[in-house]
């Protein structure tokens, strides 16, 4: 008798567990980079333990290295690390977005596999949330300072606040309110469809939370960026984005104050991708600039700038 009431008890614990939703999931899409992302959860479980405040789910796009046998032995000490393998590589993309769909806690951290967070920020981000839970959107922004939370309303307001929101490692969403959102491929393919899905969010709810200071260890961003027009995606697919917010969550003054402002992050990326070698295309640069910013009345002296900058490509 005595053992089945323990039995029961054991069962009903196990239940019970299985009911509480996370506040926090952390979630890695990957391929291919099985020691990066060793590293990744390492860190992140050095901090958090087997809190159950946290899920850490991993999305493996079919990695053909040894993704799947790193994940079985770290599972062996972490109990919220929850793994998922597509049967095919449906691409990096959609890969992010089964990160999005899988997710089971109340808020999101799309989280790169090569980005490490320091000390104290991933509790500190469980502190935002609880503190803010009137926002559908929080985000991570790098700075020298220590850790600080500022709260804004607006989409025009966030674009400046965040840098544009387009470090995806950044972004903490409601997963409630994302799923509530109608067309979320809008702009699937474009390399920042995050940005689209947080400008979506403050759409239906304007407030944001910002913490920002020393998020990153310096080792962050090991692994590298490659595959993409680096010129295509920070001008033609960020700006294509602002516009499908024209008059409705933009004004037109917004979108030209943050359509000049944006090349204040661009041009520098740029000139470190090149003086780096970094394997992103720039080609085209200049047809996409013009097509995009002819007209403006800065248009002549920023393209010499863009010239200046593109002139250090190694061929």
């Amino acid at each position: 008798m005595c053992n089945n009431i323990e039995e029961d008890k054991v069962n009903e614990d196990a239940i019970n567990k299985e009911k509480v939703r996370p506040v926090l999931t952390i979630g890695i899409p990957t391929y291919n980079r099985a020691e990066f992302l060793r590293k990744c959860i390492e860190n992140i479980y050095s901090q958090v333990g087997n809190d159950s405040r946290f899920e850490v789910l991993v999305c493996d796009n079919n990695s053909v290295d040894n993704t799947s046998t790193v994940i079985e032995e770290l599972r062996k000490n972490y109990e919220t690390l929850v793994y998922y393998k597509n049967d095919t590589n449906i691409g990096v993309s959609k890969n992010i977005q089964k990160v999005l769909e899988l997710s089971k806690g109340e808020y999101i951290n799309l989280h790169g596999d090569d980005d490490y967070f320091n000390e104290g920020v991933y509790n500190t981000i469980i502190n935002m949330i609880n503190s803010n839970r009137d926002c559908d959107l929080m985000y991570l922004s790098m700075k020298w300072h220590p850790l600080i939370t500022v709260r804004g309303i607006g989409m025009s307001n966030y674009q400046t606040d965040s840098g544009t929101g387009g470090w995806i490692s950044g972004m903490v969403i409601n997963n409630d309110a994302y799923k509530k959102i109608l067309n979320k491929e809008k702009f699937l393919y474009s390399s920042l469809n995050h940005i689209f899905i947080q400008l979506e969010l403050l759409r239906f709810n304007p407030n944001y939370c910002i913490l920002s200071g020393q998020i990153n260890r310096v080792d962050t961003g090991s692994a590298g960026a490659y595959g993409y027009n680096i010129m295509e995606v920070a001008v033609q697919n960020y700006l294509d984005i602002l516009y499908s917010f024209r008059n409705n969550g933009l004004t037109d003054q917004e979108i030209e104050y943050h359509k000049l402002s944006s090349l204040a992050i661009t041009f520098p990326l740029v000139r470190w991708i090149l003086q780096t070698r970094l394997p992103l295309s720039v080609d085209g640069g200049i047809e996409i600039f013009t097509k995009y910013y002819k007209g403006e009345p800065y248009f002549d002296s920023k393209l010499e700038e863009l010239k200046a900058i593109l002139a250090l490509k190694v061929y």
